[in-house]
């Protein structure tokens, strides 16, 4: 059940892939991570043994180009074809449109001209007559050409035979382009670290889908859908793999990365203390020249001082001149006088030229020192920010490598995990998975149920779990119809108290009536939904629709399921999807269970024509293995209801076959 079939897909195991990555539109928001997210994409599929054409940042004509190039190396050989695309992406009448970096989207007709249709390249890829086509879409943002009206996010499309779709997100919804820091869109991220470990195609999405979905609050979760008729790993462990020489490098070149960080870092501190010590040496320079110049403007003062009182005394001298009687002597005493006075205020007026002057210095001084001082304040925010920021990408890089030897040694307990459950019976796998299942069932841990099933992403009880993670971290995407009114639900109430199915029971060969009777929710209490069947038959189911208690064929044979029965997934209903339940079954008159095995498939999406109307059902397959033989069930279900609207029985009882038919007559729910 968990092992990766190598030798099926080995022998004509060619490999091709186109990886495209645009980021710098001309007439758009450039996005942050989708180059980067192609480089990585392309590195890593080569080391799977991919011949990649890649190209980033590519206008229309590369783009027509690149498929050209990959068409002709596909040539005929059945090989594996992929495409990886992240960029802008957007949708127009149910088609999905990869859009190049020169594309100018004004009107709804310039789409299909100026961009390139995802069908075009599945078309690509079946005429060159690959065996499996992959087709990986990262190009779920919001729409940047709103003139085009076109909508955002993805067109819901069903995967054409022999082709594996994934989107980063669910249709018509948008994912996180992730930050420059980052360095890779939230999707790509998980893609290539879950790459790095050996698991089949499916396993690889589901746990990049749980683990998108945990890190974004349940606001983008991954999509799929398959059909694909055979096992199939990227890493298959064996032939096509990532190395320990390979890992172990990653690992060298992240501590080289952390080494130079760390310096950086270290480099910015030091910068910044020796910034701070010539701050503090330019401010003690200043107070010194500061004190200085208050020193020598104060002995001018007094020099200004002593001018005055000699100024004064020489007008006293010149008045005491004019007394002189004798007219040279009080001519001369004059012109000397006025000499001295002429001279005082040369003195005076060279005193204030000097002052002014100094008063100058000292201003220009004081301007030069503050815008000195605001440059180092700058400089030294600037280092310190300098710092800051080599200390962050510092600590990122040791949490991220912390987080790759964590995921490096979770990758190899689930390796070990896997091979340990290989060499099990089936019966041991499903009694290991019981037990930790038993152990969380109960949890109100949203993270016990996320460890649960990146353990076990296809195992036994992989969707009781599913709808309990939905119980207690409801999906944020909103659910979109395709073009034909199909929705995939994600829904946490299947049931509704009073909800009332009447059916018809037939004989499948004959068309004979066996029997009507009529099935009513009488109740709902800790999470379990009481249904009353008629004949004093009481069904309980969980809230997914899961069986816990029902009877045999309206034959009063009372069968228990533990854990329940999955008829309906834990999540949306998808083409494609399938899973694998069992359960231990009580009966009343057994003193021990015995197991049963049930593998589900959504198989398609019809319009169901009933005694009440059409209806929009998906088309479920049930094969069930048991002690008492094995049974083949085709039901139709409305995502919204718990119970199907129609249900075909094929059953092998003892080499005696019995099939059966029943159609809802009737149904009703009370709002």
């Amino acid at each position: 059940m968990i092992s990766i079939s190598v030798a099926a897909q080995a022998p004509l195991d060619i490999r091709v892939a186109l990886i495209i990555g645009n980021a710098a539109y001309m007439n758009a928001p450039s996005l942050a991570n989708s180059g980067n997210d192609a480089r990585e994409m392309a590195k890593t599929m080569r080391k799977l043994g991919f011949k990649v054409i890649d190209v980033v940042d590519a206008d229309k004509r590369t783009m027509d180009k690149a498929l050209e190039d990959i068409q002709k190396l596909l040539n005929t050989q059945q090989a594996i074809a992929m495409l990886y695309y992240a960029g802008h992406g957007l949708q127009l009448d149910w088609h999905n449109y990869m859009v190049p970096i020169d594309a100018n989207l004004r009107r709804a007709q310039d789409v299909p001209n100026q961009t390139i249709d995802i069908e075009k390249v599945i078309k690509v890829f079946k005429s060159a007559q690959t065996r499996m086509n992959i087709v990986v879409l990262d190009a779920c943002r919001d729409n940047p050409f709103p003139g085009s009206t076109a909508t955002n996010g993805l067109a819901q499309m069903d995967a054409p035979s022999g082709t594996y779709l994934a989107f980063a997100t669910a249709p018509g919804n948008v994912a996180e382009d992730g930050d420059q820091e980052s360095g890779n869109g939230l999707f790509t991220q998980y893609l290539i670290k879950e790459l790095k470990t050996p698991a089949r195609i499916e396993d690889v999405f589901k746990r990049v889908r749980l683990q998108v979905r945990q890190k974004s609050q349940g606001r983008q979760i991954p999509w799929d859908s398959s059909s694909l008729e055979e096992d199939f790993a990227l890493n298959d462990g064996a032939t096509h793999t990532i190395s320990a020489a390979e890992l172990m490098q990653e690992a060298k070149e992240a501590r080289e990365k952390e080494e130079r960080l760390k310096a950086a870092a270290q480099a910015a501190i030091e910068r910044e203390m020796a910034i701070a010590k010539e701050s503090e040496q330019e401010r003690l320079r200043i107070a010194k020249e500061q004190q200085q110049r208050e020193v020598e403007l104060q002995a001018q003062r007094q020099r200004e001082l002593e001018l005055a009182n000699q100024r004064e005394i020489e007008k006293k001298r010149l008045a005491d001149a004019k007394k002189i009687q004798e007219f040279e002597a009080r001519q001369r005493a004059e012109a000397e006088a006025l000499e001295r006075d002429r001279l005082i205020a040369l003195a005076e007026a060279e005193q204030k030229r000097r002052i002014d002057d100094a008063e100058r210095l000292r201003i220009a001084a004081e301007k030069q020192a503050k815008e000195r001082e605001r440059q180092l304040v700058l400089a030294a925010e600037e280092e310190r920010k300098k710092a800051l920021i080599a200390s962050q990408a510092l600590q990122r890089a040791q949490q991220q490598e912390a987080q790759r030897l964590k995921d490096l040694e979770l990758a190899k307990a689930q390796i070990e995990l896997e091979e340990r459950l290989r060499k099990e019976t089936e019966e041991k796998q499903f009694e290991i998975q019981k037990a930790e299942w038993d152990a969380i069932k109960d949890s109100k841990r949203a993270n016990d149920f996320f460890a649960f099933l990146a353990k076990y992403p296809h195992g036994y009880i992989t969707e009781q779990a599913q709808f309990a993670l939905e119980l207690l971290q409801s999906a944020q995407v909103v659910p979109q119809k395709d073009r034909g009114g199909f929705q995939e639900t994600v829904t946490k109430k299947r049931f509704a108290v009073g909800d009332v199915y009447r059916y018809l029971e037939k004989d499948l060969a004959t068309g004979n009536e066996i029997r009507r009777f009529t099935r009513k929710v009488e109740k709902i209490e800790n999470q379990r939904v009481y249904i009353s069947s008629g004949n004093d038959e009481l069904e309980v189911r969980s809230l997914d629709g899961g069986v816990i208690v029902g009877h045999s064929h309206g034959k009063g044979h009372r069968q228990e399921y533990d854990p329940p029965r999955p008829d309906l997934p834990g999540d949306s209903l998808v083409v494609g999807k399938s899973w694998t339940g069992r359960s231990l079954v009580y009966e009343a008159t057994k003193k021990r269970p015995h197991w049963r095995e049930d593998k589900i498939t959504v198989v398609g999406k019809e319009i169901l024509e009933t005694a009440i109307g059409p209806i929009h059902c998906f088309k479920l397959e049930m094969f069930s293995e048991e002690k008492k033989g094995k049974t083949k069930r085709t039901y139709w279900v409305d995502p919204e209801w718990g119970l199907p609207m129609r249900i075909i029985r094929e059953a092998q009882r003892h080499s005696r076959m019995e099939m059966s038919v029943f159609e809802v007559q009737f149904r009703a729910r009370v709002n």
